[in-house]
Parts: structure tokens; sequence; C-alpha cells
């Protein structure tokens, strides 16, 4: 059975333009936390595409695009999901906690994935970055409302 394929990044100027557009602001996100979360989706596909055939040379491109998702999650572990905020006092206040550890939980992650791509281990971070891709959706299971 043959699969469609992602395109591929010809030149890694195109992989830098994927880059800068991951890290603008998004005008149609309305709070600070969905703005977050669209940088860190736009860097993760473009890491994503990068590494399905990775490239040496590419190798910082990866690096400053790993880094965007972690601040990226960094900065959103302090705001407020909005499914927190039609919720009673008790129960906001341990979403919060919780969104809180599993965006730390995350940014661990991040962490060795930037490790392995600093080391060029392409197989371990592309593991990674299917790790993260669970995470996310689980994350977004639990503390998005749709």
């Amino acid at each position: 059975m043959k699969t469609a394929s992602r395109p591929r990044f010809a030149h890694p100027a195109i992989l830098l333009l994927a880059l800068s557009l991951a890290t603008l602001s998004v005008a149609s996100a309305d709070s600070p936390l969905e703005k977050c979360m669209e940088r860190m989706k736009k860097a993760y596909k473009a890491l994503a595409l990068g590494l399905e055939k990775p490239q040496e040379s590419n190798q910082s491109t990866y690096v400053s695009l790993a880094e965007t998702i972690k601040s990226s999650a960094t900065e959103s572990r302090d705001f407020v999901p909005k499914l927190a905020e039609s919720l009673p006092p008790d129960q906001k206040t341990a979403m919060v906690k919780s969104f809180r550890e599993d965006m730390d939980s995350f940014v661990v992650s991040v962490d060795g994935l930037i490790q392995n791509l600093k080391a060029s281990k392409w197989e371990e971070a592309n593991k990674d970055m299917a790790n993260l891709k669970n995470e996310m959706r689980d994350g977004h299971r639990e503390f998005r409302k749709d």
C-alpha cells in the first residue's frame, strides 16, 4: 500500500522560512495560551517535516525549532486553560495544577529532544517527536475546550 508523502524541504532556505513562520505571533488566536500553543504547533510541524530526512547542515535549525517548542511550552505553563474557567473553584485549582505539571513534564521531554538533536541522533529525535505528539494529544484531550 502506497501512502502519500509529505513535501520535503528541497533547500535549507525553505526550512529557515518554516522556522520564521513558527516564531511569528498568530493573529487568529484570541488568548495568550492559544498563541503559545499555535507557535508550538507550527514549530513541531516544521521540525517533524525536517526530520523526515534530516541533514547535518540543518542541525542548528532543528535545535532552534525545538527551542521554540520549549519556550512556548514554558510560557504557556503560566496560563489557565479556557476549560478551567468554567469549573467550580476547587476543580479549577486542581485542573490548573494538573495542567502545569503536564507542561513541566512536556518541557523535560523537549529537553531530551534538544539533546538528541544536538548530538545528531536523528532516530532518537524522531522517537522523541512521536512521544511529544502523544503528550500533546493527551493534553489536548484533558485540557482543551473544542
